[in-house]
């Protein structure tokens, strides 16, 4: 008989995903945990030193997991001077002591910036995704191959829940995006191309790959301009080739503006992050294209923070209103999590069997989890399908989660709505355990 984790993981193939009875689930859960920590711990440093730092030796209920949680920081926890001092082996140290990857199965010889150090990750079997790097630094959370094809399972069969799409390429395709990068946006976005637009009609933002080089070059450079310390030359250089860029990007949305419009009948894939959506609705409302008359099996995907733009307080309710009537997904997730948490009909966000949903206080210390009824925290969780790293994590996030059934009739537990970063309420979002994590992870690579 399987375990635990192969149980739940299999459930993303079932046609009740969301349906699994309270009870039932929570104990495979907690099996699963279990399972997951054995597993990760032998393989994982990072996770090891905080196991025995805090004395949990197994997991016996939910609050043993708590101390063993990472910091939603924890995976941008490397000194930057390893990037600009070209320390690839330490960096590679780094990424070992937070990730389920052996340094002696990765090849450094001869790496010259940081795409290429990801490259030779991913060469060994490996998928180091990154974060944006609006605070200077990017987040690397690692995949195995077997993580990436969990994702693909469940963006093939759980598209559109709780009215899965079937998985046919009858779609013509827009994707917002670059045309390969180590984001799981991308790789999601093309993955669902692969599934649901036809071959040859999915047409790209641009044909450049992302380089983690250039978005980590541009955001030290905003985080030492915010700081006063960036030279004229740096800022008329930096300010240069934003133009330049922008320029480039808008004639390619340009281009895509005029075929949806041209194409609006038939059924179509649009996909690309909130920031991009909006760009794009703009420009079709500016081209005459109403709200709402886009053909009805057009399938959108978006998402995403919205950092490095200002959007109006109203651009969720001007999204759905351009895009009424077709397929959208809706959903709350994070590049940390395998899949995401999907809307019921009710709009509350359903959390999926292979993550377990941890609501902590604010600074991150104390599990709150009820038996039934809502609680407000910190949202937290331990996704037990992966593999290439441990899965528990403390998010920046302020939820408010119910653990009873939901009103559209499946159990839960739901988020609900009203999500909001810590960060953007007023205070500094500090979680106690970033400072011991961060301190451990110098005390590895040193």
């Amino acid at each position: 008989m399987p375990g635990a984790r192969e149980q739940i993981r299999s459930l993303v193939l079932s046609g009740d995903t969301f349906d699994q009875p309270a009870d039932t689930l929570r104990e495979l859960q907690l099996e699963a945990a279990r399972e997951t920590f054995t597993a990760h711990r032998e393989r994982v440093p990072l996770l090891r030193t905080r196991a025995a730092e805090t004395g949990v030796e197994e997991i016996t209920g939910l609050d043993d997991l708590v101390p063993l949680l990472f910091s939603h920081t924890s995976y941008k926890s490397y000194p930057v001077s390893l990037i600009t001092a070209g320390r690839w082996d330490r960096l590679l140290r780094w990424y070992t002591t937070v990730s389920a990857v052996e340094a002696g199965d990765v090849d450094m010889d001869g790496v010259r910036d940081i795409d290429e150090w990801t490259d030779r990750i991913t060469a060994a079997g490996h998928r180091p995704y990154i974060t944006s790097g609006t605070s200077g630094k990017v987040s690397f959370l690692n995949c195995d191959a077997s993580d990436l094809s969990f994702l693909h399972d469940i963006l093939e069969n759980l598209t559109c829940w709780p009215d899965p799409l079937p998985a046919k390429p009858t779609r013509r395709g827009y994707l917002l995006a670059p045309a390969s990068g180590p984001m799981r946006s991308i790789d999601g976005f093309r993955a669902h191309a692969d599934v649901f637009a036809q071959p040859g009609e999915t047409r790209l933002l641009t044909e450049d790959a992302m380089r983690v080089s250039e978005l980590l070059s541009s955001a030290l450079l905003r985080r030492r301009i915010a700081e006063g310390a960036a030279t004229p030359q740096e800022i008329s250089s930096f300010e240069s080739a934003a133009e330049s860029r922008e320029q480039e990007l808008g004639a390619a949305m340009t281009a895509i503006v005029d075929d949806i419009a041209a194409h609006r009948d038939e059924p179509l894939l649009i996909a690309g992050m909130n920031n991009q959506q909006f760009t794009l609705i703009q420009a079709l409302r500016a081209r005459g294209v109403p709200d709402g008359s886009l053909h009805p099996d057009t399938l959108v995907l978006s998402g995403g923070g919205n950092k490095g733009r200002a959007l109006p307080d109203d651009y969720q309710q001007q999204l759905t209103a351009f895009y009424d009537g077709v397929r959208r997904v809706r959903s709350y997730g994070m590049t940390e999590l395998q899949g995401s948490c999907l809307a019921c009909e009710q709009g509350n966000y359903h959390v999926p069997p292979w993550v377990v949903p941890l609501v902590l206080d604010e600074p991150g210390e104390k599990l709150l989890n009820p038996e039934q009824g809502v609680v407000e925290g910190r949202f937290a969780f331990l996704d037990i399908s992966l593999e290439g790293r441990w899965g528990g994590l403390i998010s920046g996030d302020r939820v408010f989660v119910d653990f009873s059934p939901c009103a559209c009739g499946r159990p839960g537990p739901a988020v609900l709505p009203d999500i909001r970063r810590y960060g953007d309420l007023g205070g500094d979002d500090k979680i106690t355990c970033a400072a011991t994590l961060d301190s451990y992870v110098r005390g590895m690579i040193h």
